[in-house]
């Protein structure tokens, strides 16, 4: 394998681990997105497969989580709700969500096992 060939199959794996979108991983290593595809196609690493099987081992198990309002921290009735994961990621959940399209997302990010 030449050593361009090599550097970027080294860069398209730690894109997926990432977890960060094509711009921002480019951004990151100086290189364009564009590319980054390119190369990820070229040598047949797909992300979506990738990530199922890293997924499994690295995402965190969720707890259930009871909420209790007091006096400080209740909130109004048209206050979102956010849901902030050990990585960063954010979930977003304004007053008048969807039961049904929230458990989609939690199952989604592995939340229900």
């Amino acid at each position: 394998m030449d050593e361009s060939r090599r550097i970027w199959r080294d860069r398209v794996a730690r894109w997926h681990k990432s977890g960060h979108s094509a711009r921002v991983f480019a951004e990151q290593e100086g290189v364009s997105a564009a590319t980054l595809y390119s190369w990820s196609r070229r040598l047949g690493m797909k992300r979506r497969e990738y990530r199922q099987h890293s997924e499994k081992a690295t995402l965190p198990a969720l707890l259930p989580v009871v909420v209790a309002p007091s006096s400080a921290t209740a909130c109004s009735p048209g206050t979102a709700l956010e849901i902030v994961f050990p990585d960063g990621a954010v979930v977003r959940v304004p007053p008048t969500f969807d039961e049904d399209t929230l458990a989609r997302v939690v199952r989604a990010l592995g939340g229900v096992r």
